[in-house]
């Protein structure tokens, strides 16, 4: 009988199918690294239907469908679909294609299939798991990379940068660089690197960001399931953080500053995404909720219901610049009915006041030395005392003006007095992995002016202290960013985030005119309490 062709197909995939299946009872479970019958089968079906390389909903982690624990090895198959989708999504940015051509992606010879680089691992000294896995997945095209972080698949040895790690495996190297960091990140790279050990991942750009992760047992909230940190990476897609598109020719288009900061294959790290907005914006109202929540009702203050905090007109008078990550949160959340947001710090009620005790707003007119628009920091909550100043000082200028210690035309002087409070963050369009979305909190006192080393010491999310004498460090998330990128400023939403639980756990109170007590009150950190005034990394 003459069989149809997708008669024919079905029948070898029924035939897949049950062999896969013998071979998994026969061999058990010390073969469960190898491919299983629904990974031929999907790789028959993606030859059939090259799009479903774009299909990853069921694959990606969430608290509903968590990774897979670490004791069970690499879950390969899931994470080779995260990894072809950034690999096709990229692809399609920036060559402008269809998902209808993915076909020509899919035929690209697979790792094990290119001519084999001196540096690189022989097979025998890998994971099977990792094995299974680079047979999976599609080789990015060289300089297009697999995100805005990581440049092509590697597979180095890593031992020698982690020479402190005990390696309890036979014949196989316990640390493998996976993706290579993009050189344009900066010299020493080295990429996200595999324990084959533990089988987690961890982000290290450089040999500086090694000892954020390194010794592991000691840093285990920096390591992750490779499908954690891949759909990390998504995620940024998901949200507009990072765009994918066509290498841009500078000559042909508008210099003016409010384009990406950065692009490296097709990847484009963003000042700020809508989404980031739109999150903050929902970050500050969960917060306002639940202080009148706590509140006496016939002390809240009667506002005009959904009316935003402030108006462009508002902001057009302050100088803040049009278009801006906190303009357009400023113009979007609603009027708090409370005075007080958090311990000393003020919700700015009245415009004019507002207006008149910006404290950075000159920069707004300034561009650097390459054209690109300076973002200036806007002075968003302030002291309530405002006698609680700081003198303009080195660490100020560093945050608040410039890094550039030999620039001299900066319109502030050493000592002249700085109002405490929380300031959007300053940020300069056309350099990489900035946030716009991010924020620093003055304090009119220093942290750690004791350099107290114990545990109980003041620390920042990836773990490191505060430096000793910093005014602008709590909250911060430190040098290292685990899925990936260095110094970039925490982001607001994450601090009303946490804010909102010191209120809703009673650590902070709440009285007729919102949180209570003052700005010292932030001083508790360094009193045993730094985990209430340090935020988790992600």
């Amino acid at each position: 009988m003459l069989l149809l062709p997708s008669r024919r197909s079905e029948i070898v995939a029924l035939f897949v199918t049950v062999l896969a299946a013998v071979l998994l009872l026969l061999f058990g479970e010390e073969q469960a690294d190898t491919p299983t019958a629904s990974t031929a089968t999907r790789k028959l079906d993606l030859m059939a239907n090259p799009r479903l390389v774009l299909d990853i909903e069921d694959a990606l982690v969430s608290d509903l469908n968590p990774a897979r624990p670490d004791a069970k090895g690499l879950d390969y198959e899931r994470c080779a679909r995260l990894h072809n989708y950034l690999v096709a999504y990229g692809w399609m940015a920036y060559h402008q294609r269809s998902p209808e051509d993915l076909a020509e992606l899919l035929a690209r010879p697979k790792y094990f299939e290119r001519q084999r680089d001196d540096s690189e691992i022989s097979r025998g000294r890998l994971d099977a798991g990792l094995i299974s896995y680079l047979e999976s997945i599609i080789m990015p095209i060289p300089n297009e990379g697999l995100s805005y972080w990581v440049s092509d698949v590697a597979v180095m040895p890593a031992d020698e940068l982690f020479f402190i790690e005990e390696n309890g495996l036979d014949g196989k190297e316990r640390i493998v660089i996976l993706y290579g960091s993009w050189s344009e990140h900066g010299g020493h790279s080295v990429g996200l690197v595999y324990d084959q050990q533990r089988h987690q991942v961890a982000m290290t750009l450089c040999q500086e960001n090694i000892e954020s992760v390194s010794p592991v047992d000691e840093h285990l909230d920096m390591w992750f399931p490779l499908e954690t940190m891949l759909t990390n990476w998504i995620y940024m897609l998901r949200i507009g953080k990072v765009t994918a598109g066509p290498q841009r020719v500078w000559g042909d288009e508008d210099r003016s500053g409010t384009t990406a900061a950065d692009q490296l294959g097709p990847w484009m790290w963003q000042p700020y995404s809508l989404a980031q907005v739109d999150s903050a914006v929902a970050a500050i109202e969960k917060l306002s909720a639940a202080i009148e929540a706590r509140m006496p009702p016939d002390s809240l203050l009667h506002v005009v219901p959904d009316t935003p905090l402030l108006t462009h007109v508002d902001l057009d008078a302050a100088s803040v610049p049009r278009d801006c990550f906190i303009r357009s949160v400023l113009t979007k959340v609603r009027t708090p009915r409370f005075k007080r947001i958090a311990p000393g710090l003020e919700v700015p009620h009245d415009a004019t006041k507002f207006v008149a005790q910006q404290q950075f707003i000159a920069l707004q007119v300034a561009r650097n030395e390459e054209g690109n628009e300076i973002i200036p920091s806007v002075f968003i909550f302030a002291a309530a005392d405002k006698r609680r100043t700081i003198g303009f000082n080195k660490e100020i200028r560093r945050t608040f003006v410039t890094a550039n210690d030999l620039q001299t035309n900066i319109p502030y002087k050493d000592g002249q007095p700085v109002l405490a409070g929380l300031y959007s963050e300053l940020i300069r369009r056309g350099e990489g992995d900035i946030a716009e979305e991010g924020f620093r909190l003055l304090l009119p006192f220093g942290l750690r002016s004791n350099y107290n080393e114990d545990q109980s010491a003041v620390k920042q999310s990836d773990g490191s202290l505060v430096d000793a004498g910093s005014y602008t460090q709590l909250f911060q998330f430190g040098a290292f960013h685990p899925f990936g990128g260095e110094w970039r400023a925490q982001r607001l939403e994450k601090l009303m985030d946490r804010w909102r639980e010191l209120v809703e756990s009673g650590i902070w109170s709440v009285g007729t005119d919102g949180v209570q007590g003052s700005i010292d009150v932030f001083a508790d950190a360094e009193v045993g309490a730094w985990r209430h005034y340090w935020i988790e990394p992600e």
